[in-house]
């Protein structure tokens, strides 16, 4: 009796034997092999098809020649479904037909698959992924947690379908008689299609077409060169090192002391006119900075929707607030290098995740120098994200993130809520031994701006929600038009803080306690009247709040003359006295003397690929060449802007003031030219201070 059933006959209906050892069993491809590939090939070729179509409706930036733009990826897939097509054939004269038979339709169903990914970011994102987008932090979690769920369910469906459309033509193979393809004649035609394909048509967007298979081809020839450790190569400085403290405020009145340590310098004693705290007392400090919170929708910044923010508008009056103050990047760990190291970031790479163990001076260094206890690091969202507990652990940190939430606490794609953070934070500042540092960083108010479900109050009266991303000027760019989700998500954000500062007042720690209540960076979404310049675009990548808040210090202070996230380093060390050696370009905030109203603030728009340096009556706004690596040279755009006149942005000054762009330009170019070098091989900071964070961190 027969306990298993009996093989089915493979396509040609014969069932194969393994050669005898020593033989040579060369066998043609049987008539349904043939046919199945060939049937393989179209299916792809029409998968391929719907796919572009799909992102040429729903892409942001569309392609000015749809015609030549869709033949191309026609060709591509040609390209790449005939070589797979050869090979399968080719591959029956050494294997089991039914082996080569599974293997080309997973390789369809896989290749479809991947076609469908490839679609969504291109979607998603408004352009192909660049291989300097994924060496800074793109990875596919990023797209993952920021999409809704139903575009899952979407994806699977229409996997389901090409499965399906698979086991359709292998069914319809077997009863073809008739067939043309051999693994010579697909090998044909894949080379003269892969020749075709390579060749320099301009096309517009023709990276968006790519067969996926293609497009990571790309990438990996155009990813950045590394050295022995996988570290991204920095080029050589194009300018002098020493030009960099052209950046800093009064730089002719900085003592520099150590030219292998350009910025390295002694600050002089605070004015009369500095806020002190009180001798002999090291306060505690906490920085609370929200995700993509910017200052175009905050209240007491001018924000035009009532009720949006009382929690910060309240502390923004009782506090210190910062009129126009800058992230220097838009990626978050570019923020809290900046908050934490004074550090600027750099266009070659995100130097928290790639450059972890770069030596540096920081707050951490000169607080642990100066007897705090503890150091703390909160967040709701994954630390390993951006691999950051390599950057923190070494340094002495504690570090809590989503993974030691309780499970029953509400969240969205990127995390818990930020109501539960608060709960979070101050529980573990309770049990944190005093004098502590640390940073509390919210996640709600991240695309897709998911309303966790824990918002205690709802914004009312508000347009029809939209979302997706449109082009935005002719730069390549895309913005969001996710408005009204995100105006809902920094209500809640808001909400989340007044929960927090609640909790936080009935704890003794409170009243020895500097709050540095900040954003990350901005975000690339449209305001409710639009964006009608580059200018303004960038100004709502970077400008956003910062309130200094403390019982220990006065408040109802507001300063106007702009800022960046550099400066707290030298604020926080002037206030809590842990000078007077410093390294850096910012400068003491809290310090009326030290204002200059010439000093260049540098910031970094990696979509944009700009660099745009802000004075107190000007913003310069150069864009670099998109080669891989960049090139400063030979500016595609440069503008020049007054922002106090024109806040739009709409007047380019550039031509009437050619003198004030040579100055600024000299700062880009000293930032672009010399500080990422000086940074990666360990001179940013102090002469014998954190020379290896591990041991600093033992101290």
């Amino acid at each position: 009796m027969r306990l298993w059933p009996a093989r089915k006959p493979p396509v040609g209906g014969r069932v194969r034997t393994p050669p005898a050892p020593g033989t040579a069993h060369l066998v043609q491809p049987s008539q349904g092999m043939v046919a199945f590939t060939e049937a393989s090939i179209v299916l792809g070729l029409l998968i391929g098809a719907g796919i572009r179509t799909r992102i040429y409706i729903a892409s942001p930036l569309r392609s000015v020649q749809p015609v030549l733009w869709g033949l191309h990826g026609f060709v591509e897939d040609l390209a790449v479904y005939s070589a797979a097509g050869a090979l399968t054939l080719l591959s029956t004269r050494w294997i089991w037909q039914r082996r080569s038979w599974s293997a080309l339709r997973a390789f369809v169903i896989l290749a479809c698959m991947l076609h469908l990914v490839w679609a969504e970011i291109v979607v998603f994102f408004g352009h192909a992924v660049r291989a300097r987008d994924l060496q800074v932090g793109l990875r596919p979690v990023l797209f993952l947690r920021s999409v809704n769920f139903s575009i899952l369910f979407n994806f699977a469906a229409a996997l389901a379908v090409a499965w399906l459309l698979v086991r359709w033509a292998a069914a319809r193979s077997r009863a073809r008689s008739r067939t043309w393809a051999t693994w010579g004649r697909l090998g044909l035609v894949a080379i003269g299609s892969a020749g075709l394909a390579v060749l320099p048509f301009p096309i517009h967007q023709v990276g968006t077409a790519r067969n996926p298979l293609v497009a990571a081809g790309v990438l990996a020839h155009d990813w950045p060169p590394t050295d022995s450790a996988g570290h991204f190569l920095v080029p050589e400085p194009t300018a002098p090192e020493v030009n960099l403290r052209g950046l800093a405020p009064h730089a002719a009145d900085r003592k520099y002391f150590d030219p292998a340590f350009p910025l390295a310098y002694r600050s002089a004693a605070r004015s009369a006119l500095a806020p002190t705290i009180p001798g002999g007392l090291r306060p505690n400090l906490v920085f609370l900075i929200m995700e993509g919170v910017r200052s175009e929708e905050i209240g007491a910044y001018g924000g035009s929707i009532p009720g949006l923010t009382p929690n910060l508008d309240r502390l923004a009056r009782e506090g210190t607030r910062f009129e126009r103050f800058y992230s220097n990047g838009n990626h978050t760990p570019e923020g809290e290098l900046a908050f934490w190291y004074g550090l600027m970031p750099s266009p070659y790479e995100v130097l928290m995740t790639s450059q972890a163990e770069t030596p540096m001076t920081g707050l951490p260094e000169l607080l642990r120098r100066s007897g705090w206890k503890s150091f703390l690091w909160i967040h709701n969202g994954d630390q390993n994200f951006y691999s950051r507990d390599r950057f923190y652990l070494p340094r002495g940190f504690l570090t809590i993130d989503g993974r030691d939430f309780p499970r029953g606490e509400p969240r969205t794609n990127w995390g818990f809520s930020d109501r539960a953070l608060a709960r979070r934070a101050v529980a573990a500042l309770d049990a944190t031994v005093a004098p502590f540092a640390a940073m509390v960083l919210t996640v709600s108010n991240h695309h897709p701006f998911q309303l966790p479900a824990d918002a205690q109050t709802h914004l009312t009266g508000l347009p029809a929600e939209r979302r997706g991303f449109v082009p935005f000027g002719d730069g390549g760019l895309v913005v969001g038009l996710h408005t009204i989700p995100m105006l809902k998500t920094i209500h809640y954000t808001d909400e989340a803080v007044g929960y927090f500062f609640d909790q936080a007042r009935k704890r003794p720690w409170f009243a020895n306690t500097v709050f540095v209540i900040a954003s990350d960076h901005g975000l690339p979404i449209a305001t409710l009247q639009g964006i009608r310049s580059t200018h303004r675009f960038l100004e709502l990548r970077h400008r956003i709040p910062l309130i200094i808040y403390s019982p220990l210090l006065p408040g109802a202070t507001v300063v106007t003359d702009p800022a960046s996230q550099i400066d707290l380093l030298p604020t926080i060390a002037g206030l809590f006295g842990l000078g007077p050696d410093l390294a850096g370009v910012g400068r003491d905030l809290l310090d009326p003397a030290s204002a200059d109203p010439d000093r260049p603030i540098v910031t970094w728009t990696r979509d944009a690929e700009t660099i745009s340096v802000i004075t107190r009556d000007r913003i310069y706004h150069r864009r670099l060449a998109g080669e891989n690596p960049q090139r400063f040279a030979n500016p595609l755009d440069e503008s020049l802007v007054d922002p106090l006149a024109d806040p739009e942005g709409l007047v380019n000054l550039a031509t009437a003031e050619p003198k004030e762009v040579a100055r600024l330009a000299r700062a880009a170019e000293a930032y672009y030219g010399a500080y990422p070098w000086v940074v990666v091989h360990g001179r940013s900071g102090l002469p014998g201070l954190s020379a290896n964070p591990r041991r600093e961190a033992g101290r």
